[in-house]
C-alpha cells in the first residue's frame, strides 16, 4: 500500500506536469524526465537520452530474464545483454563499432545500476586503430567515469575486451614507449592536477599497461603536458588525459583484487577473457607491498586545512575509543559521539560535521548518542569529572582545562565489513558486559546494565567469575607501572572511609597519574578528594575493606609485585582485584574535522532568476532593469520562426499569437536563416548571436503573467549567456515569477536545496515535529515494537522513501521548510498564471508539506530518486532512511544531496538547458526513480547490521584483529528476499535534534578566528599536539595557498570591475572594451599576502622546527621582493617617550 500510495502520487504529479507541459510554453511540449519503476527501466531509460532507439521494451524483458538466469547486479547480465546489444539483436545501427559502443553503454549502466552518467559521458567511445594483427580497440575515457565507482569502471574495462574478443577484433600491444609513458602521466596527474585514491606503484602501471589487451586511452584534460615521453607511440595528445589515469590507477590497479575475483566467476559462466591473467601478477605485488609493511601516512592529518580543529592525532591515548555499535542515526559511514562533546569542543563539531577519520574509513558524517560514555575533563579547578549530558557540558564549557578523554565513538559493524577492516580490540563496556553475562546465562536484575551498583556488580563477578562491570574499572592501560608504583604509595599516605582524601603537596604526579586512568576527584584546599569512585578505586587495587596494617602490607606486596614483574599496569592491577578486570582502554582512533554540515539553497554564480541571457547589457548584477535601458541584448540564441506573424522569434510557442514556431538554424556563411542545414555550405547552427529586443519580451511575460508594473520585482536576474548547445532560453515569466519569491535557477531549470546526508532508521513523532494523527494518516500505525501509534514517544521505524526535512533554527542560511513554502508558492503561481492551470500545493505553512513528494538527487548521479516529506528535524542535515542513500549511490561520509519539489522538477527540467561540456549530465535529473528496490541499490547498505545487540563472538573475534567476515551478524542483506522492514538498533539516544546544530566553524568570519579556536581546541585535548598542528596549518594550508597565489599572480587575467570581461592582458585603451569600465587585477596582493601574519605568528608562538621557521622567512622575503617592505610610519617623539 505504501510504495502504491507514492507511485499514485507520482503519475497525478506527471499528469499535471504533462498537462502543463502540453501548452507549448517550454523548451519541448512532453515532459523530459522519464518514468523508472525498475532497474531494468532505469538502464534503457538512461542510454536512450543518448541512443534513442535503447528505450525498448524487449531490452528491459530481457534484461529481467537475464537477472533472473545470473542473479539481480551479476556482472554477467551486463556482459550477456552488451552482447546481444552489439550483435543487433534489437535494432540494427550503422555500423559494427556503433552497436558495440551501444552495447557497452547499456552494460555499463547496469553495472553502475543505472543511476550515473558514466555510461554516456565517462566512457567516451571505442577508436579503431590498427597493428601487425589487424584491427585493435583505443578505449577513450573520461572525467566522469569516476562516478561510477572504482569497481564498475574496471569492470567495464572487462566488458568491452569481452566484446573484442566475442567480434573477433585483435589484441593491442603496447610499445615501450607508451608503457613508459603510463607510468609518467599517472604520476603527474596525482602530484599536478588532483591527488588519486590510491597511486598504484611503478611495476603496478607498468604490467597495466603491457598486458591489457587493449588501449585505455582519452581526451587531454589538463592545460599542462607530461614530464616526459610527450611523443609516445599511440597517444594523441602530449597533455595529460584524466580519464585515462583515472582509469588505469582508480580502478584496473586499486581494484585489481576484485576485478580479479570477478572475471574467474565470468569464466565460470562462459566468458572466456582469455588475456586477464595478468591480474594475479598485480595482486601478487600489492600483496608484497602490504607484507613489507609499507607505511601508510595518516591521510586525514596530511591533508589538515586551516580553522578546522584535529581532535586528536593517530591513536594517541585519550582520542575518541572506538565502541561498537549503530543508533538511530548511524551505520552507513555515518558515527556517533556523545552530544555533550560537541559543547566542550568551542562547537566545532555539530550534527552532519564531516569526520576525517584515521580508521575504519577515511571519513565518516557525525551524529550524537547519550547512550555512549562522554568526555572525561579537568577543571580549571583541578577537579576531573565524567560529563553525561549536555546541561553538565554547557554549564562546564567555559572552564575546561583539559579534556583527558574525548570519549567513545559508535561505529557500526557494518562499517568495517563494508571495508573488509579488521576488526579492532574495543574499551571494555555495558554491552560487551552484558554478552559475556548471557553468554554465561547469567540472570540480571537490571533492565538497563548500565545501572547497576557497586556491589551487585561486584557479587555478580565474584559468584559467576563474571568481569567487573566497567563502569568501575578504570584506564589502567593509559599509564606505567612506575605510575601505579606511584598511586599505591599515595593511597597509603591518605585517609579512607568512604571517600579517599589524599595529600596534594609533593604529590602532583600521582594526582596525573589519577587522572589519567579517568578517576573522577575534587581538589579542596591542598586535598585531593576521591568521593564515589573511592569503593571501585580501592576494590580495584585489592585494598577494599582492609584495615590500614593490612592495606600496608597489601600494597607492599603489590609494589613488590611490580618491581619484580615486566608486564603493564592492566595486568598487575588483574592480579590485585578479587575480579576479572579488562582493558578500558581499547582502541583509540585519530581524527579531525572535515566539511561542515550544510542545507542551504543552491544558486549558481549571479544568483540567476532564469536561464535567460542578458548579456553584457545586464551589468554586474546581470539584470533585466538594466538591460532594458539600453533596450537590447546581444548574446546567443535559438532560431523559431512565426508562420503566423512571418517574424522571428526566440520561443517554441510565438510570444504574440500563441502559436507554435517553427524551428530554424542559421547559416554563418550565407549570414541567414535556413531550414535544417544550408543546402549551399551543407552546415547550420541551430542558434546565432544576435540583439533582441528585451523590452519587448519583458512586456510579453509581463502580460502573459497578468501583473502590473507595480507587481514587478525590482530586480530580476538572468545570465550572462547559456551554455548549453542549442542554447535554449526558459521562458522569462518563469524569471519574473522566481525573483517576486526570492527564488533562483539552477543550470537545468530547477529550484533545488543542497544538504549533508545522514541515515536514519527510527525516529519518533516528538522529533519531526509532526502529530500522532498525521502520522497515522501517513502510515504509521505501529511502533518498532508492534504497538498502536498514540503517544508522540513511540519509536517507529522509518519507510524507504520518507526523509525528515530540516528546519534549524541556528541556521545561518534560510530555512528550508520556508524555502520549500516559496516554492510551492512559485509552482501554483506558475501553474495560474503562466500555464492557466489549477494551484496544486496550496501550502501556506510547513505542516502543508508533510506528505508531500520530492525528488532526491545526488551529485555524479543522473538519476533521482521520490522521497516523501515525513516531519522536520532541528538539524542541518537530510536524515532519510540508508535505503534511500543507496538509491542515491552515496552513503553518509560527508556526501550531499539535492533535494528538489516534484512538480517543479516535472515542469521546469530541460535537458536544452544543460551546458554542453562534458559531464553536464551528471547531477541531473534524466530518470526518475519511484520506488526503491533493495535488490538495486548501492550494495554498501547491504552490510547494515539489523540487530539489536551483538553477540560476544564480535568481542572475542575483534581482540584477535579478526576479519569481520569471521563474525555472523544479521544484516540488510540478509532481508534482500522481502521488504526490508524490522532493522532494529543497539544504542538508542534521547533525541536526534540533540547536541551543537550549527558548527563554529559557520559561524566564524574570518580565517585568523577560525584558526584562533583551532588553536584553543588543540591546546586542551590531551590527544593533540598543538605544536604539531601548528606546524600542519603552516606547511600544508597557509604555505601552499600562498606559493600558489604567487604563482597565479604571475600569470592572472585582469577583469572589467562593472561587467566582468575578463582579459588576458589589460587593454591598450586602458579601459573595458565592452563598456568602458576599470580594469583590475583577478589575483591582488591582498590575495597573496591575506594569511602570512597568520602564518608567521603561528611559527612564533609555537614550538615549529627550524625549517618552517626558515621556510616562512623565505617566502616573507619573495612577497616583499615583489610588493615592497612594508611602508614605516614616522611617528612623533612623544610617542616614544611616553
Amino acid at each position: 500500500m505504501y510504495y502504491k500510495d507514492i507511485e499514485m502520487k507520482v503519475r497525478v504529479a506527471y499528469t499535471i506536469a504533462k498537462e502543463a507541459r502540453n501548452k507549448g510554453l517550454d523548451s519541448v511540449d512532453r515532459v523530459e524526465i522519464p518514468l523508472a519503476t525498475d532497474l531494468p527501466e532505469r538502464v534503457t531509460g538512461l542510454v536512450s537520452t543518448l541512443i534513442p532507439q535503447i528505450k525498448d521494451e524487449r531490452i528491459e524483458k530481457r534484461l529481467r530474464a537475464l537477472e533472473k538466469e545470473y542473479g539481480f547486479l551479476n556482472p554477467a547480465v551486463a556482459f550477456k545483454v552488451a552482447d546481444e546489444i552489439a550483435s543487433e539483436k534489437f535494432s540494427k545501427f550503422s555500423s559494427k563499432l556503433e552497436a558495440i559502443e551501444a552495447g557497452v553503454r547499456v552494460g555499463f549502466a547496469y553495472l553502475t545500476l543505472g543511476s550515473v552518467s558514466s555510461p554516456l559521458e565517462g566512457f567516451t567511445r571505442i577508436k579503431l586503430k590498427k597493428n601487425e594483427e589487424g584491427e585493435y580497440f583505443s578505449v577513450f575515457y573520461s572525467g566522469p567515469v569516476r562516478s561510477a565507482g572504482g569497481t564498475a569502471a574496471a569492470v567495464s574495462v572487462a566488458l568491452i575486451d569481452y566484446l573484442r574478443e566475442r567480434f573477433g577484433y585483435a589484441r593491442y600491444k603496447a610499445k615501450e614507449s607508451t608503457i613508459k609513458r603510463a607510468v609518467t602521466e599517472v604520476n603527474d596527474y596525482h602530484e599536478r592536477a588532483t591527488n588519486l585514491q590510491y597511486l598504484p606503484s611503478e611495476k603496478e602501471v607498468e604490467i597495466i599497461a603491457e598486458y591489457l589487451p587493449l588501449q585505455i586511452n582519452g581526451d587531454p584534460t589538463e592545460d599542462f603536458e607530461v614530464s616526459n615521453y610527450k611523443t609516445a607511440e599511440d597517444v594523441e595528445t602530449p597533455k595529460v588525459r584524466g580519464g585515462f589515469c583515472l582509469v588505469m590507477a582508480e580502478c584496473l590497479a586499486q581494484k585489481a583484487a576484485k576485478l580479479q575475483g570477478i572475471v574467474a566467476g565470468l569464466r565460470e559462466k562462459g566468458f572466456p577473457l582469455t588475456e586477464w591473467d595478468f591480474l594475479e601478477k598485480v595482486v601478487e605485488i600489492q600483496k608484497k607491498k602490504k607484507g613489507d609493511g609499507e607505511k601508510k601516512e595518516a591521510t586525514y592529518i596530511k591533508d589538515l586545512v586551516a580553522g578546522r580543529p584535529i581532535f586528536s592525532h593517530p591513536s594517541a591515548n585519550g582520542a575518541f575509543r572506538l565502541r561498537y555499535g549503530r543508533g538511530r542515526t548511524s551505520g552507513l559511514s555515518a558515527v556517533s559521539l556523545h552530544p555533550a562533546l560537541s559543547y566542550l569542543l568551542n562547537d566545532f563539531i555539530a550534527v552532519g560535521t564531516q569526520f576525517r577519520m584515521e580508521k575504519p574509513g577515511k571519513s565518516a558524517a557525525i551524529t550524537f548518542c547519550d547512550t555512549i560514555d562522554g568526555p572525561i575533563i579537568k577543571l580549571d579547578d583541578g577537579r576531573v569529572l565524567k560529563i553525561k549530558s549536555i546541561d553538565e557540558a554547557k554549564k562546564l564549557a567555559k572552564r575546561v582545562q583539559e579534556i583527558i578523554y574525548l570519549g567513545d565513538i559508535l561505529i557500526s559493524y557494518g562499517d568495517f565489513y563494508n571495508r573488509n577492516h579488521p576488526l579492532l580490540p574495543c574499551g571494555y563496556n555495558e554491552e560487551y558486559w552484558l554478552a559475556e553475562a548471557k553468554d554465561q546465562k547469567i540472570e540480571l536484575r537490571e533492565n538497563n546494565p548500565r545501572d547497576i551498583q557497586f556491589n551487585d556488580a561486584v557479587k555478580l563477578s565474584e559468584e559467576h567469575g563474571l568481569s567487573l562491570h566497567p563502569a568501575f574499572i578504570f584506564y589502567w592501560k593509559s599509564i606505567n607501572p612506575f605510575q601505579l608504583r606511584g598511586i599505591l604509595k599515595w593511597l597509603l599516605e591518605g585517609k579512607i572511609n568512604d571517600e579517599i582524601i589524599l595529600p596534594l603537596k609533593e604529590h602532583e604526579e600521582e594526582k596525573r597519574a589519577l587522572e589519567l586512568i579517568g578517576c573522577p576527584h575534587i581538589v579542596i584546599a591542598d586535598k585531593v578528594v576521591v568521593k564515589e569512585d573511592a569503593k571501585a578505586l580501592l576494590y580495584n587495587l585489592g585494598l577494599l575493606g582492609l584495615e590500614k596494617d593490612e592495606m600496608k602490607k597489601k600494597a607492599e606486596e603489590a609494589l613488590k609485585a611490580i618491581d619484580d614483574s615486566h608486564e603493564d599496569s592492566l595486568s598487575v592491577v588483574s592480579t590485585l582485584c578479587p575480579s576479572k578486570i579488562r582493558d578500558k582502554c581499547g582502541t583509540f582512533i585519530g581524527a579531525r574535522m572535515g566539511r561542515p554540515e550544510k542545507a542551504k539553497p543552491r544558486k549558481l554564480t549571479g544568483s540567476p532568476n532564469v536561464l535567460f541571457p542578458v548579456g553584457n547589457q545586464g551589468g554586474r548584477l546581470r539584470s533585466f532593469q538594466e538591460a532594458m535601458q539600453q533596450g537590447k541584448v546581444f548574446a546567443e540564441f535559438p532560431i523559431y520562426f512565426c508562420e503566423e506573424c512571418s517574424e522571428e522569434t526566440i520561443y517554441y510557442m510565438c510570444e504574440k499569437c500563441g502559436k507554435a514556431a517553427r524551428r530554424m538554424s542559421f547559416c554563418e556563411e550565407c549570414k541567414q536563416r535556413v531550414d535544417r542545414k544550408c543546402l549551399r555550405h551543407g552546415k547550420a547552427e541551430l542558434y546565432t548571436s544576435k540583439s533582441i529586443d528585451i523590452k519587448h519580451y519583458f512586456s510579453a511575460a509581463k502580460n502573459k503573467l497578468n501583473l502590473t508594473d507595480a507587481e514587478i520585482p525590482p530586480l530580476v536576474k538572468g545570465v550572462r549567456g547559456t551554455s548549453s548547445a542549442s542554447h535554449i532560453v526558459e521562458n522569462l515569466a518563469k524569471g519574473i515569477l522566481r525573483a517576486a519569491y526570492g527564488l533562483s535557477v539552477n543550470k537545468d531549470g530547477t529550484i533545488r536545496v543542497d544538504l549533508t546526508e545522514l541515515p536514519l532508521t527510527h525516529f519518533r513523532p516528538s522529533e519531526v515535529l509532526v502529530d500522532v494523527e498525521r502520522l497515522r494518516e501517513l502510515g504509521y500505525t505501529k511502533d518498532v515494537y508492534g504497538k498502536e501509534l498514540r503517544g508522540e514517544n513511540q519509536i517507529l521505524e522509518l519507510k524507504p522513501h520518507d526523509i525528515v526535512v530540516p528546519i534549524c533554527p541556528e541556521s545561518l542560511d534560510e530555512r528550508i521548510d520556508e524555502f520549500f513554502v516559496k516554492i510551492a508558492a512559485f509552482i501554483d503561481n506558475l501553474l495560474v498564471r503562466f500555464y492557466g492551470l489549477r494551484p496544486f500545493y496550496n501550502a501556506r505553512t510547513r505542516d502543508d508539506l508533510v506528505g508531500q513528494l520530492v525528488v532526491a538527487l545526488s551529485p555524479h548521479t543522473s538519476v533521482g530518486v521520490v522521497g516523501r516529506i515525513i516531519g522536520f528535524s532541528s538539524v542541518q542535515a537530510l536524515y532519510a532512511h540508508p535505503l534511500m542513500h543507496a538509491a542515491l549511490r552515496r552513503d553518509a561520509d560527508g556526501d550531499e544531496a539535492a533535494l528538489m519539489l516534484l512538480l517543479d522538477c516535472l515542469i521546469n527540467f530541460s535537458h536544452y538547458y544543460l551546458p554542453a561540456h562534458r559531464g553536464s549530465t551528471q547531477d541531473a535529473p534524466l530518470i526518475l526513480n519511484a520506488r526503491i528496490k533493495a535488490t538495486e541499490v548501492d550494495d554498501m547498505a547491504f552490510d547494515i547490521e539489523t540487530c539489536d545487540e551483538y553477540p560476544l563472538d564480535l568481542y572475542v573475534k575483534a581482540e584477535q584483529f579478526a576479519s569481520p567476515r569471521e563474525v555472523k551478524v544479521p544484516q540488510i542483506r540478509h532481508m534482500l528476499d522481502g521488504d526490508v522492514k524490522g532493522i532494529l538498533f543497539t544504542h538508542d539516544t534521547a533525541s536526534i535534534n540533540a547536541g551543537v546544530t550549527c558548527s563554529a566553524y559557520k559561524k566564524l568570519e574570518t580565517m585568523d578566528e577560525k584558526v584562533a579556536k583551532q588553536m584553543e581546541v588543540a591546546k586542551k585535548i590531551r590527544a593533540v599536539d598543538e605544536h604539531d598542528v601548528a606546524r600542519l596549518i603552516i606547511e600544508r594550508h597557509f604555505i601552499r595557498d600562498i606559493r600558489g597565489n604567487m604563482r597565479k599572480f604571475s600569470s592572472q587575467q585582469f577583469r572589467c570591475s562593472k561587467c566582468n570581461e575578463k582579459f588576458r592582458r589589460p587593454p591598450l585603451m586602458g579601459a573595458c572594451t565592452e563598456c568602458g569600465g576599470n580594469i583590475i587585477f583577478t589575483v591582488s596582493e591582498g590575495g597573496i599576502v591575506k594569511y602570512l601574519d597568520s602564518a608567521l605568528l603561528l611559527a612564533e608562538n609555537y614550538n615549529v622546527t627550524p625549517y618552517v621557521k626558515q621556510n616562512m622567512d623565505l617566502l616573507k622575503k619573495k612577497i616583499e621582493s615583489i610588493f615592497g617592505r612594508e611602508k614605516e610610519k614616522q611617528v612623533a617623539l612623544q610617542q616614544w617617550i611616553q
